[in-house]
């Protein structure tokens, strides 16, 4: 696969992008379970609040997504690096559409500002 670069992709993310795009397992599966907790989360909340804000714990994440999939390739890293390319090839503006956090404990959580635009951009990249 050659490896593709975007204007606002950070490098090492754009082949996780490519690989989202293709339908690739695990990489596809993981950003459409994300998608459609999203849009639930928003659906559910998304009539009192403007704008909802999601919040993905990768570890939790990965034992959610192992239920559905069987794949050696899902690693909390690879769902790190998947969810970055997700939300960067959806063109979400960081600190804007979402931001990060870092536990004590060197963990990250990503946090999504779900809105109907939001949603829109990374429903376009899948």
């Amino acid at each position: 696969m050659s490896e593709i670069h975007g204007n606002d992709i950070p490098i090492p993310l754009v082949n996780y992008v490519q690989l989202i795009r293709d339908h690739k397992s695990p990489y596809y599966e993981v950003v459409y379970f994300l998608l459609k907790e999203m849009e639930m989360h928003h659906n559910k909340i998304g009539e009192e609040a403007s704008e909802v804000v999601y919040t993905i714990n990768p570890r939790l994440l990965q034992e959610e997504i192992e239920k559905q999939v069987k794949d050696e390739k899902l690693t909390t890293v690879n769902i790190c690096r998947t969810i970055r390319a997700f939300l960067y090839g959806s063109k979400l503006s960081e600190e804007k559409d979402f931001y990060v956090t870092t536990t004590s404990g060197g963990r990250r959580n990503y946090h999504v500002k779900v809105t109907n635009k939001t949603l829109d951009l990374m429903s376009k990249l899948l």
